[in-house]
């Protein structure tokens, strides 16, 4: 019966010892994860990291200002094309220049302006069709609709019937727009180095 007693009395503790490492543990876990939560009010008029360090693409700071524009601006994927480091950071020293405070605000209010420009609607409506063509097989039956992209893009008539005329190739039937767009350009390009 001792022996019994001597195994179970130190189980216990150990259990006891383990449930609550486990309780600690859930409470610094989400304690953590509260603050990791955005609280635009207190944020929005700091400076972003990005303002003062230089920054790459992967950087775990530049991701966290990206993070907070996006969460306290409620952006969309469209407006996601200008949060890059050096857009950003163009962006913030042309508010600078303007007399702005160099804060997540000062971005925020500017592109939340900016997004009602008819610029901006043309942008958003061209980046739609690109992503629409992007995957899209070249289907010549569809090229009256579908040229509106290219012809956004800056195409002129003249580069569009071009455009149609490689894309009636078989060999580029099965391409993507963008691929055939990206095959197209080369073959451009190899003309102009050639002459």
């Amino acid at each position: 019966m001792a022996e019994l007693v001597n195994f179970v009395v130190p189980m216990k503790l150990s259990v006891f010892f383990l449930l609550t490492s486990l309780f600690l543990l859930s409470l610094s876990t989400s304690s953590f994860a509260q603050q990791d939560k955005i609280d635009c009010a207190k944020i929005l008029d700091t400076e972003p990291y990005f303002v003062k360090h230089k920054t790459a693409e992967q950087d775990v700071m530049l991701k966290r200002d990206i993070q907070i524009l996006k969460h306290c601006g409620n952006f969309d994927s469209v407006d996601s094309l200008f949060f890059k480091g050096p857009i950003l950071g163009a962006l913030m020293l042309d508010q600078s220049r303007l007399g702005k405070p160099a804060t997540y605000r000062t971005l925020i209010e500017m592109l939340t302006v900016f997004r009602e420009t008819e610029s901006y609607k043309e942008f958003a409506k061209g980046m739609s069709l690109y992503r629409t063509l992007k995957g899209k097989k070249v289907n010549l039956n569809e090229w009256d609709t579908d040229k509106e992209l290219f012809v956004r893009m800056g195409f002129t008539v003249n580069d569009l019937e071009d455009f149609k005329a490689f894309l009636t190739d078989p060999e580029h039937a099965k391409l993507t727009y963008q691929e055939a767009l990206t095959k197209y350009m080369s073959e451009i390009e190899a003309m102009r180095i050639d002459k």
